[in-house]
């Protein structure tokens, strides 16, 4: 049976609740993951951050831009607050941007079981989760598709 263990992205840094928005952005630039799991103090999941929902948060979407773009002095307004992420990072941290609703599938799971729930919760990656419920990786629809072409 092909287990996700087999098939996860694993070394995938975990970030406490109190983590800033500027070592979150770090840790995202540093790596190559595009999720990070959020844990308390005793490591156990209780969140999700992706960077493509961390970035939408964090800048605009294309009719807010539209809108700013008519009003100039908003838009530069809040083109020097984005900018100066240093101004709002101890502020804004991994708790407050992250997703709280999270999807987990154990390490011993198998690969079909795991694309059933991602199927099932209609998501596109699953928290990997060791025996004591600690986060060590997450699987994507890519390692969906590896382990079913091999």
């Amino acid at each position: 049976m092909k287990r996700v263990k087999d098939f996860m992205v694993g070394g995938v840094p975990a970030l406490n609740e109190q983590t800033s928005i500027r070592e979150i952005l770090e840790l995202f630039s540093d790596t190559h993951h595009n999720i990070l799991p959020v844990v308390n103090r005793a490591g156990k999941v209780t969140g999700l951050i992706s960077l493509e929902e961390l970035l939408d948060d964090l800048l605009f979407s294309r009719e807010e831009v539209a809108i700013l773009e008519k009003v100039s002095f908003f838009a530069d307004f809040l083109t020097d607050i984005v900018e100066n992420v240093d101004y709002i990072s101890p502020l804004v941290v991994a708790k407050d941007v992250m997703q709280s609703t999270v999807f987990s599938v154990k390490e011993d799971e198998s690969m079909l079981k795991a694309a059933v729930l991602m199927k099932k919760k209609n998501v596109h990656r699953l928290i990997v989760v060791n025996a004591d419920n600690v986060p060590v990786g997450y699987v994507s629809r890519n390692e969906i598709c590896k382990a079913f072409l091999i």
